[in-house]
């Protein structure tokens, strides 16, 4: 099953770049940055909750 999930999220744009900077992840603008960041911190929070309760790994996956 396919599920598209579409949000706007507002940054402080100082803070995210120091951030960034922290991670040496200068190399790809900010909203790259955030978008993968976000994707992959979701997705790897659905899994983990699922291998933790005993379902499926590898269950979810990013699909364009």
């Amino acid at each position: 099953m396919k599920i598209r999930i579409a949000f706007t999220v507002e940054v402080d744009a100082d803070e995210v770049y120091r951030f960034q900077e922290s991670l040496d992840a200068t190399d790809e603008d900010m909203r790259s940055f955030v978008r993968s960041y976000i994707i992959s911190g979701g997705v790897g929070a659905l899994e983990e909750a699922m291998i933790n309760n005993a379902f499926a790994y590898e269950a979810v996956r990013v699909v364009e």
